[in-house]
C-alpha cells in the first residue's frame, strides 16, 4: 500500500477544495519553507459537477449579493463572511488568474468564454502551478484523528496530513461524483449533520391530468402554500411535465416543498398541506381575463371551446383549465355559460398542483442541510477539531438560483485556503 506524506490535504476537488487548494499553496510558497499540500478526488477527473453547472456556462457568483438569498438557518452565519467576500472580491481572486467576466440582466456572473472548463482549467493550472499535488480515482474511505494531524485511508493508499480540509460537497447529483462523503466524513469526527434533502429542484405532483399539458411551458407567477398560508412567490417560466412541475421559478420553491416532505414543517413551521398555485396571466386581473374569455366565446361561439384560447394560451393549457372545470372542449363555445367562464378564468388565475413527495437527488441542484453551523468558526474550521476545515455544499447552507451557491462554495475555500495556510506559519516544519 502506498503512503504519502503531507502538510494540507484537502478532500474534494471541485468548487470549494479546488479555490482552497490555490489559495493555500500559493500563500504557503509565500511564507517559504517545503510545505506539502494535496487535493484528493475520488472521480477519475476534478470538478465534475462544476462542469455542469449554470448548463456547462458556470454561474459563479451574482452581482446582486446579499445573506437573504440563503436559507435562514444559515444567514448569521454568512453575513459577515458576505460582508467582506462580495461579489467584487471573488471576481478580483479569478481576474488575478487571468479570467475575464460578463453578466447578465438578473446581475448572474459567468466567464466571459462562456464555458465552465475555463473556471475549472484556470483553478486546476494555478493550483499545480503553485505546487499542490492532484490524486484523482482516489476514494477516501476512512479518517483517523492521531497526534499531530490525520490518517486517511483508500483501498490503494495512505495519506498522513497535519491540517485537512473537506471540500467533498453534498448528496444531490450523485452521477456526478456527490455522494454525501463530507457527512461520513463529519460522523467519523463526531460532528452534527442537520437533515439532508434535495433543493433547486422539480416538484414532483400528485395531479394525474399533468399528462394533459406534457411539455409545456408557460410565463407565470407560482407560490407555495402551507395550510393556506403564501410563504413565497416567484416569477418565471412554468415547465409543465408527466409528473412533475419544473423551471428556475419552480426550483426556487422546491427548498420549501422538500423541508416539508422530510421534516413536516416549511420554514421551521409545522404544516398539514402545502399547495403551488400558478397565476398562468399574471398581467391581466381576473376579471380581465373573464371578459377576454367572454370575447372569444361572442366572436367565436360557432366553434369547439377547444379553440376559445387561441392567442391568449398554450392550446394543450387551456383543455387542460377547462378538463378541470369540468368542461367538454369538444362542446360549442356558445354552449358555455357565465358561471363556466368564470370558473375558467378562475383557474387561469388560481391552478393548482399538488406537491405529493421529495424531489429527485439525481434533478437537484443542491443540498439542503448539512454539518452543523454551530460546530464551524467563521475562517471554516471546526471548533471540535482546529485542524480541520470544511467548506461549501457540505456545511448547511444553500442558496437560490443565481450563482449564490458557487459563490459560497468559492469564498469558503478561499477563507478555509488563507486561514489554513496561516495556521501552519511559525509550526515546526517537519515530515510525519
Amino acid at each position: 500500500m502506498e503512503k504519502y506524506n503531507y502538510d494540507i490535504v484537502i478532500i474534494g476537488g471541485g468548487a470549494g477544495g479546488l479555490a482552497a487548494a490555490v489559495c493555500l499553496s500559493k500563500k504557503l510558497r509565500k511564507y517559504g519553507g517545503k510545505y506539502r499540500t494535496a487535493v484528493i478526488e475520488k472521480e477519475e477527473k476534478c470538478g465534475r459537477k462544476l462542469l455542469a453547472t449554470g448548463n456547462g456556462k458556470c454561474n459563479l457568483t451574482n452581482r446582486n449579493m446579499s445573506p437573504e438569498y440563503y436559507n435562514r438557518s444559515g444567514r448569521e452565519f454568512l453575513s459577515p463572511i458576505l460582508a467582506k467576500y462580495k461579489t467584487d472580491k471573488l471576481l478580483s481572486f479569478f481576474s488575478s488568474m487571468g479570467m475575464q467576466f460578463r453578466h447578465d440582466s438578473a446581475g448572474r456572473v459567468y466567464p466571459y468564454s462562456g464555458t465552465s472548463s475555463d473556471v475549472l482549467n484556470v483553478l486546476l493550472m494555478n493550483a499545480r502551478m503553485y505546487g499542490t499535488d492532484i490524486h484523482c480515482a482516489v476514494n477516501i474511505e476512512r479518517i483517523e484523528n492521531i497526534s499531530g494531524g490525520f490518517r486517511l485511508f483508500s483501498k490503494k493508499a495512505v495519506y498522513t496530513c497535519r491540517k485537512l480540509i473537506i471540500a467533498a460537497g453534498g448528496k444531490v447529483q450523485p452521477n456526478l461524483g456527490s455522494r454525501g462523503a463530507s457527512y461520513s466524513f463529519a460522523k467519523m469526527l463526531g460532528l452534527k449533520t442537520e437533515p439532508l434533502f434535495p433543493a433547486l429542484a422539480p416538484i414532483p405532483c400528485s395531479d394525474r391530468d399533468l399528462g394533459i399539458v406534457k411539455g409545456v411551458r408557460v410565463p407565470c407567477s407560482v407560490s407555495l402554500t402551507a395550510d393556506g398560508r403564501s410563504v413565497h412567490t416567484e416569477t418565471g417560466e412554468l415547465q409543465l411535465n408527466g409528473d412533475n412541475i419544473s423551471g428556475i421559478c419552480v426550483f426556487q420553491l422546491s427548498r420549501y416543498s422538500n423541508e416539508f416532505f422530510t421534516l413536516g414543517t416549511v420554514n421551521g413551521e409545522r404544516a398539514e398541506q402545502i399547495k403551488v398555485i400558478a397565476d398562468l396571466m399574471p398581467s391581466y386581473t381576473q376579471s380581465d381575463t373573464e371578459k377576454m374569455l367572454l370575447s372569444q366565446c361572442k366572436r367565436y361561439f360557432d366553434l369547439p371551446i377547444s379553440e376559445m384560447f387561441t392567442g391568449i394560451l398554450n392550446r394543450k393549457l387551456g383543455e387542460f383549465l377547462c378538463k378541470r372545470a369540468g368542461i367538454d372542449t369538444n362542446d360549442h363555445m356558445s354552449t358555455l355559460t357565465l358561471s363556466d367562464i368564470e370558473h375558467i378564468a378562475e383557474l387561469v388565475k388560481s391552478c393548482v398542483f399538488a406537491p405529493k413527495g421529495i424531489s429527485s437527488y439525481n434533478a437537484a441542484q443542491v443540498t439542503a442541510g448539512g454539518i452543523s453551523l454551530s460546530q464551524i468558526n467563521r475562517d471554516m474550521s471546526c471548533k471540535k477539531h482546529g485542524d480541520v476545515y470544511i467548506v461549501g455544499e457540505a456545511l448547511d447552507v444553500d442558496g437560490i438560483c443565481g450563482g449564490y451557491n458557487l459563490h459560497f462554495a468559492f469564498v469558503s475555500g478561499i477563507i478555509a485556503g488563507n486561514a489554513c495556510a496561516d495556521s501552519l506559519k511559525g509550526e515546526r516544519n517537519d515530515t510525519h
